[in-house]
């Protein structure tokens, strides 16, 4: 089993301001303090981290910004571009980082969704991993990817590349089949996306997740994964049970927007997203709020709304 991908992985957000700006700073306030946690690592410019809303310019600067503040954690970094040749271009323009970056997550092409057959998409991942100075993670998101997946046929075909680690899964149904499918590498981790198919994929061998409410919960999340590793599934279940049920009233109530909202209650600096995704208004902020206080995670009267 990889250690490095053993646990729970904050996707972390990208901080804006109120003007749209990027704010560096707030991310190395948040790098900092998931440092102090139970977390294995962070993974900058995927889904939560708005990838498809910064320039190539400012994604270099998150990245030397978590390659900097990486400590004793995981660094994944997303890399996924519409084409073979500007994934490859990405990755080699941080591969000055290459010492400090574990692996890129590189999510599937998919504008051209019809053209995304299983032998288009096994061509591209094996060049980039050919070409990549940095291990490589897939990244399966069909909610944001044009509803393109990545056939398990070619996962097993793909987890025999020395330069592939893994696969990131955040499809609804396809975690248990992508274990199947790379049983055969010890070291080719599947590990899942979503809060809501993490126990699914402990109970039939993931070591772990990449998980939006790690970055507001991050040792809470950690906690599910290891209770599961002590073989305490009892008490696995019902951690995650209720940590499910807060998700829900809390950072998983908007997407991004809820999510940095409650990060910005609890004392993390996400910002609001960028335009034109809608921050959450204020009647929304104080429900999270509310609901905070109510379990107990944040004391009455207190919390930012920055």
């Amino acid at each position: 089993m990889n250690e490095l991908l053993t646990g729970v992985i904050v996707p972390s957000v990208t901080p804006f301001d109120d003007e749209g700006d990027l704010r560096l700073d707030w991310l190395e306030h948040n790098l900092r303090r998931w440092s102090t946690t139970d977390v294995r690592g962070v993974m900058v410019l995927g889904t939560n981290g708005e990838f498809r809303s910064v320039d190539d310019d400012e994604a270099r600067a998150v990245v030397a910004t978590a390659a900097a503040e990486r400590g004793d954690k995981t660094l994944i970094v997303g890399a996924g571009r519409e084409s073979t040749r500007l994934t490859v271009r990405f990755v080699d323009s941080i591969a000055e980082h290459a010492d400090r970056v574990d692996y890129v997550s590189v999510l599937p092409p998919h504008y051209f969704k019809g053209a995304m057959t299983g032998e288009a998409l096994r061509d591209h991942y094996l060049a980039v991993a050919d070409a990549s100075p940095i291990p490589v993670l897939l990244y399966v998101a069909p909610s944001y990817a044009n509803g393109v997946l990545i056939p398990p046929a070619v996962v097993a075909t793909l987890a025999d590349h020395p330069n592939i680690a893994g696969i990131k899964d955040t499809s609804n149904d396809q975690i248990t089949s992508y274990l199947l499918a790379a049983g055969g590498r010890d070291d080719f981790s599947v590990l899942a996306g979503t809060m809501n198919t993490i126990m699914t994929g402990l109970l039939f061998g993931s070591p772990g997740g990449v998980v939006s409410a790690a970055n507001f919960f991050p040792d809470e999340c950690a906690a599910v994964v290891r209770l599961a590793a002590d073989g305490k599934q009892a008490e696995s279940i019902t951690a995650y049970a209720d940590l499910q049920r807060l998700i829900k009233l809390t950072g998983g109530r908007r997407g991004v927007a809820s999510l940095k909202a409650t990060m910005n209650l609890l004392g993390y600096r996400a910002g609001i997203p960028r335009a034109p995704v809608r921050p959450l208004g204020d009647d929304e902020i104080r429900a999270v709020r509310e609901a905070l206080v109510a379990h107990g995670k944040l004391g009455d009267g207190d919390g930012s709304e920055e």
